[in-house]
């Protein structure tokens, strides 16, 4: 039997062995990340969809491309529904944009440009932060507050719209079409014409634009 003090020597050995320290041959399994535990474990809501948009902003420090490379590293490992979800808020997000007004401020910034273009306009509109987004979301003509007006040019949010959706299609294929989408358009169907068509003609937007019209 052992004596009283050897017990306690095997007591206070044994907790000593449950410590941070691995066995040998038995390393201890890495922990997911706490963002990555969020992600997972909260639907994907309007709130946690910008809390996710402001976290790459920060990091990436605004630029889209950057942003864009933050998100497809958090959605690496991400189900399918994970994916879905932000998919969903995103498209939601850039529908808020896909009007007449939007349109032909985008124009007027960036000069002409075609449905796709105005699709990667509206990407670049929401990295630049909900603030930002709810502010020309609600009145176009309050991109005039944007120092660079043309940092949304040239497909500045391709790569950001299309950090989810290049994830998802890499799994399953092109084939998939219940995945969300940025169509022109908007939601299907695609081709949707953007809403508040101007009575009048689109040449008289930019009059409902004046701020806007001073700085392009």
């Amino acid at each position: 039997m052992f004596r009283a003090g050897g017990l306690a020597l095997l007591i206070v050995v044994a907790v000593a062995g449950c410590g941070s320290t691995p066995m040998a041959g038995h390393p201890l399994r890495p922990q997911p990340s706490r963002a990555a535990v969020t992600t997972s474990a909260q639907a994907m809501d309007e709130d946690l969809f910008w809390q996710i948009v402001e976290d790459a902003r920060e990091r990436g420090d605004g630029d889209p491309d950057a942003m864009a490379q933050i998100v497809e590293e958090r959605f690496a490992d991400a189900g399918d529904d994970v994916l879905r979800g932000f998919q969903r808020q995103l498209v939601a997000a850039s529908t808020r944009l896909y009007t007449w007004r939007h349109g032909a401020a985008a124009d007027m910034a960036c000069g002409s440009l075609g449905d796709d273009g105005f699709t990667d306009w509206r990407s670049w509109v929401i990295t630049l932060g909900r603030p930002t987004f709810e502010l020309i979301a609600a009145d176009p003509d309050n991109l005039a507050d944007v120092e660079d007006l043309t940092a949304g040019c040239a497909g500045a949010g391709e790569l950001f719209g299309a950090a989810a959706s290049g994830i998802y299609f890499a799994r399953h294929g092109y084939e998939d079409e219940t995945f969300p989408i940025l169509e022109p358009g908007g939601t299907p169907p695609a081709g949707t014409p953007p809403s508040g068509y101007p009575r009048h003609g689109t040449e008289q937007l930019r009059a409902t634009l004046p701020r806007l019209a001073k700085r392009t």
